[in-house]
C-alpha cells in the first residue's frame, strides 16, 4: 500500500516517536514541499527534521517532485502538494491532518487518514495494547494536536472493541 505524507503527521509521529506508523505501507512519498517545511524546522529548534532526515537518507521516504500544482484550494503549499502528489501517484492512502485538506482530499477522491486513525490501526493489528494506544492519544494532545472529546472517546472505544 502506497502512502503520500504530509509534514504535520510526519512531525507528530517523531514526537510520538512513532515513525514506524509509516511501515504500515509498502512505499512512502512526499513532496519537496513538506521535506523542506520540516527542514524549515531546524532553525527553530525542532528535532523532528533529523529524524525525517533519516527516513529519506534510509530511502525509507522517497522524495518525489510534483508535476502539477492546484492552488485554488486555499490550502498551505506542503498540503497543496501532498494532495496533487497523492493524486499524481495513484497513492492508496494520503497521511494528512488538517480538516480543510482531508475535505479537499475526498473531494479527489483520496483516501485521507490522520495520526490517530495511524494508531488506531496499529492498535487493531495488535502492535499497540489498549493501554499504550491511550497513552499515545494523550500524549498527541499534549503536543498540540487537536481532537474533538467525543472523536477522542470514540477512538478510545474503537480501540477496545
Amino acid at each position: 500500500m502506497k502512502a503520500a505524507v504530509n509534514a504535520s503527521p510526519l512531525i507528530y509521529m517523531t514526537r510520538l516517536a512513532r515513525l514506524d506508523l509509516l511501515e504500515q505501507y509498502s512505499e512512502v512519498v512526499v513532496p519537496p514541499e513538506v521535506i523542506a517545511e520540516i527542514e524549515r524546522g531546524i532553525t527553530s529548534g525542532h528535532s523532528e527534521a533529523l529524524e525525517v532526515r533519516r527516513l529519506v537518507e534510509g530511502r525509507r521516504l522517497r522524495i518525489v517532485k510534483v508535476r502539477k500544482v492546484r492552488t485554488e484550494w486555499n490550502l498551505d503549499p506542503g498540503e497543496t502538494a501532498t494532495l496533487a502528489l497523492a493524486v499524481q501517484q495513484k497513492a492508496d492512502e494520503v497521511v494528512i491532518d488538517d480538516r480543510a485538506a482531508i475535505a479537499v482530499a475526498k473531494y479527489l477522491g483520496l483516501r485521507p487518514v490522520s495520526v490517530p486513525f495511524l494508531l488506531l490501526r496499529e492498535r487493531r493489528s495488535g502492535g499497540l495494547t489498549q493501554e499504550a494506544f491511550e497513552a499515545a492519544l494523550r500524549r498527541l494532545l499534549s503536543e498540540g494536536y487537536y481532537l474533538s472529546a467525543e472523536l477522542h472517546h470514540r477512538l478510545n472505544e474503537a480501540g477496545r472493541g
